[in-house]
């Protein structure tokens, strides 16, 4: 596997449509995550809201990097897949990383109140727990991620990083409505769905390993996992979303499905559709 570092904006096959003005324009990704620092590649114009969850500060900041990381994966003006996409950051975890499902669900009843003030179409969500609790799906934490996209929003998930043995996904992943997301080159990490025909989860996969994407403060760094998969599939929902706006939040997540490929060397239960194929999917 090679050691060089995944730009988002390549790997993805964004760049192409970036030049003939498909961008994300003036869509709304919400991002549950640790905060978002300052960072060159994303303009404060395109930060609509920041709000913290842990220690209620006002301004903008991230204390742990990887909610930084995630947002410069969607967004960032030069290596993000919808780089004039809008931000809207939720921070809900501190700065060991950790967070709770009441302050992930208080995170979620501000979207409820707020998404139509910021036009929020997309949540994504690249944390998970790993407790008992929430390995069962019909878990508090899951009622309240459905919510969202019964308000209509989609809300992209990660995989999470506890496989590769089957069954391995927790909340929110294991939410049956939401669109999860693998890592197409983390054979060895990503979690598993269970093996049972009638269930797909996750539903698609994205590069997850050796991705490069934005640090606090400037500059970049490269983490791994399916936290970084997740906003793939965000930034793809933005570019799509930008060229046809009117689609539900059920019609998206077909639509990326029956644009995707499948992953040679990847069981199913670990990929659903498969890698997402941006010239099929915005053709």
């Amino acid at each position: 596997m090679s050691a060089s570092p995944k730009i988002p904006a390549v790997v993805s096959g964004a760049a192409p449509f970036h030049k003939i003005g498909i961008t994300g324009k003036n869509i709304t990704i919400a991002v549950m995550d640790s905060g978002l620092s300052y960072h060159p590649d994303i303009d404060f114009d395109r930060i609509l809201a920041f709000r913290d969850f842990i220690s209620y500060r006002t301004q903008p900041y991230d204390d742990y990097s990887h909610g930084t990381h995630v947002s410069g994966i969607i967004a960032s003006s030069k290596i993000g897949i919808a780089p004039e996409s809008n931000l809207v950051s939720l921070k809900v975890l501190d700065k060991e990383g950790n967070g709770s499902s009441d302050i992930f669900i208080e995170g979620i009843k501000w979207l409820l109140v707020h998404h139509r003030q910021y036009d929020i179409r997309v949540v994504n969500i690249s944390v998970g727990g790993t407790n008992a609790e929430l390995k069962n799906e019909k878990n508090r934490l899951n009622l309240w991620v459905t919510r969202l996209w019964e308000e209509g929003i989609i809300v992209c998930c990660s995989a999470g990083n506890n496989g590769p043995a089957p069954n391995s996904i927790t909340a929110p992943g294991n939410c049956k409505k939401v669109i999860t997301i693998g890592s197409s080159d983390g054979k060895h990490f990503s979690s598993a769905g269970p093996l049972l025909p009638y269930i797909t989860k996750p539903e698609l996969t994205a590069p997850g390993f050796h991705i490069l994407s934005t640090k606090p403060g400037g500059g970049y760094s490269i983490k791994n996992g399916t936290s970084m998969s997740v906003p793939f599939i965000s930034g793809t929902c933005a570019l799509l979303l930008q060229k046809y706006p009117y689609l539900t939040n059920d019609q998206t997540k077909i639509r990326l499905m029956e644009s995707a490929h499948t992953v040679p060397y990847l069981p199913y239960n670990m990929q659903g559709a498969g890698s997402v194929s941006l010239p099929h999917l915005l053709s």
